[in-house]
């Protein structure tokens, strides 16, 4: 069953990157693999698929404006 919904889910995501995210979700949600496969939905997948990435834009976004910040108050001395 495992392998059926996994060779489901190959078209909607990316080979390398589909593996890194599923062991990233299992390990924030505190389950295995198998586990998420067999108990989220196609749905709830793509959605946190969706979330992982807004935080991942999100993070970039604050990265990018603490070193600006950090830039200018290094010219202003």
């Amino acid at each position: 069953m495992l392998i059926r919904r996994l060779k489901r889910l190959k078209p909607i995501w990316k080979a390398n990157n589909d593996w890194k995210f599923l062991f990233s979700l299992a390990k924030q949600l505190h389950k295995t693999v198998a586990e998420l496969c067999q108990t989220l939905t196609i749905e709830e997948m793509i959605g946190w698929a969706a979330f992982a990435e807004l935080e991942s834009e999100e993070y970039e976004k604050q990265k990018e404006q603490a070193q600006r910040s950090s830039a200018l108050r290094g010219k202003k001395r």
